[in-house]
């Protein structure tokens, strides 16, 4: 990247009827707007094995939502919330707070039942390290409210509990503070199609900070970083995916924190990805070099924000910017309820 940029250069305008605020009645009854040769359409996602080929290799990310905002009654009376970014330990975790004295270092808070002791251990880049009295796992699924997104001006739901979570998250992988929204549009059956039919995997990456976090009205450059992200690659499938890159064949990421993670385990020393635990803080912007994913499954993201940068990144500004225009113009919905599209890479990006 050879000069800064800053995220008003991600602007766009959006018409408020377009933000999907509830989950369409059916997983699949989503739209599919497909991008290909500069040129648009716009299928039902239930077609989506479509676009795939017998020999693509098509991963998901299995992560887990949690119950991650708490909400919770002051001493005073007055009222806190307490959302967990991500737990470190049984009683630790970062936290995002509204409305709480992070100066007072302890205090006591009300759940509807029992009273909860917290500790304010230390603030650092927008978080808060809070200890807890209580097992934080526990707390969040007992009295947790399941984190939909601010933008959608609503509680969440009973519905929210089921819609809010892929098909194929996975309770070892219960950590994720957000849903990964591309997986939302597969039912069970479609999943099951899938899985029958193409040649498939799995990784976790637990969403946090780093992929929904607004962005800063600073210069972005190549030293900006994202909030740190956890993810985990097993055995299997980099084996699947690297050889998968030793044959030249397509792999397609079903989602932006799939990509994330692929890109992340990407090794220049092995020209592999890399398995296992792993951390990552990869900010993917305009000249990033993508070496893993060829094409990606995604929803369509809120102005000037990261993941909006992402997949200008990844398919060219230029298409990304025409494609959400002839979203809007087809009244297309958008952000985490709302319909998907898939890009390919950009031809510049190999």
């Amino acid at each position: 990247m050879n000069q800064d940029i800053y995220k008003s250069d991600y602007d766009y305008e959006i018409p408020e009827k377009l933000i999907a605020r509830y989950p369409p009645k059916n997983r699949t009854d989503s739209k599919l707007l497909l991008c290909k040769d500069q040129k648009f359409s716009i299928e039902n996602f239930s077609s989506i094995s479509n676009f795939f080929n017998k020999e693509d290799l098509i991963v998901f990310n299995e992560t887990k939502v949690f119950k991650a905002r708490l909400r919770l009654q002051k001493e005073s009376g007055g009222q806190t919330e307490i959302f967990i970014n991500r737990i470190l330990s049984k009683f630790e975790a970062e936290c995002l707070t509204k409305g709480l004295n992070l100066k007072k270092k302890s205090q006591v808070l009300k759940t509807d039942t029992f009273p909860l002791k917290i500790s304010i251990v230390k603030e650092k880049e927008g978080l808060v390290l809070i200890k807890f009295s209580q097992n934080i796992e526990h707390l969040c699924s007992i009295y947790g409210k399941v984190p939909i997104p601010p933008y959608l001006k609503r509680e969440d739901d009973e519905f929210d509990k089921l819609r809010y979570q892929s098909v194929f998250a996975n309770d070892v992988f219960k950590e994720s503070a957000a849903a990964p929204t591309a997986s939302l549009h597969f039912d069970n059956g479609l999943y099951e199609k899938i899985t029958n039919e193409f040649s498939t995997c799995k990784i976790n990456l637990a969403v946090g900070l780093g992929t929904f976090k607004p962005l800063s009205n600073e210069a972005i450059n190549d030293s900006s970083k994202l909030h740190e992200e956890n993810f985990f690659i097993s055995d299997e499938s980099a084996k699947k995916i690297n050889s998968q890159l030793k044959d030249k064949k397509r792999i397609i990421a079903i989602g932006t924190t799939t990509l994330r993670a692929l890109e992340s385990s990407w090794n220049n020393k092995t020209n592999s990805v890399s398995p296992g635990k792993q951390t990552t803080t990869i900010f993917i912007k305009e000249g990033f070099k993508f070496n893993v994913a060829n094409a990606l499954l995604t929803n369509f993201h809120l102005p000037q924000s990261s993941l909006l940068m992402l997949v200008c990144a990844f398919a060219g500004k230029e298409l990304i910017f025409s494609a959400y225009e002839f979203a809007i113009k087809n009244n297309l919905r958008f952000f985490s309820y709302g319909d998907a599209m898939i890009i390919e890479r950009c031809p510049l990006n190999y």
